[in-house]
């Protein structure tokens, strides 16, 4: 397992957040020069979308991060994830419980969890997520009800586990020396490549960064 855990973490380094406000062919094009650019995983997180929208961008996205040797995990959405051959999904606190998820996808399947405190972290770990997300990190205009938590909050939630993890929220290229020591295996944004003009020049960037602060 602590060898899956380490290569699990190595995966996690550029997390990228995509799909809310973008159209389907927008999200599988900037994704693909991101991916390009060195983003490691990619979510698909969106709300506003139909089921069938989704389903066809994270096949679309599932052969470009295929190609690339990058995950493909689905925000919430488990069927949509198993239908697509996702390498995971990623539930927060009012998606379907992580035990539950597990119990369907069996345990080759990639859960991430999200977490504000250690307790819940721990809770996140013990239920069968392979990873958390913790933040949010600085303020975000992604999600609006974000509560911020800052680097040495995230150290504080992650020192009570011990799987990988990944620090979101407000993440840019200027604060990502922020983060050195708060224990995260990797970075996970949205705004910082999906907003940029060339989503390949941001991630390259953010890719070489982050591996300056967090190791590796």
């Amino acid at each position: 397992m602590a060898a899956d855990r380490k290569k699990l973490a190595e995966r996690l380094r550029l997390y990228l957040i995509c799909g809310e406000g973008d159209s389907p062919e927008a999200v599988i094009k900037k994704a693909a020069a991101a991916i390009e650019g060195g983003v490691t995983a990619v979510q698909l997180r969106v709300k506003s979308w139909t089921g069938r929208e989704c389903y066809d961008t994270a096949l679309a996205l599932k052969k470009i991060c295929s190609a690339h040797g990058a995950l493909l995990l689905i925000n919430d959405r488990l069927d949509i994830a198993l239908a697509a051959g996702a390498d995971g999904v990623h539930l927060g606190q009012k998606d379907l419980p992580v035990g539950a998820a597990r119990r369907l996808a069996g345990t080759d399947f990639i859960i991430g969890g999200t977490a504000r405190t250690p307790e819940l972290a721990r809770e996140a770990q013990q239920l069968g997520a392979d990873y958390v997300g913790c933040g949010a990190a600085f303020e975000t205009a992604t999600k609006g009800d974000a509560v911020v938590i800052g680097p040495d909050g995230i150290k504080k939630v992650l020192s009570a586990i011990d799987i990988p993890s990944v620090a979101i929220g407000g993440i840019e290229l200027g604060n990502v020396k922020y983060l050195a020591g708060c224990g995260a295996s990797g970075i996970s944004l949205s705004g910082a490549i999906m907003r940029a003009d060339d989503p390949k020049k941001a991630a390259t960037a953010l890719i070489k960064e982050a591996g300056r602060v967090l190791g590796g």
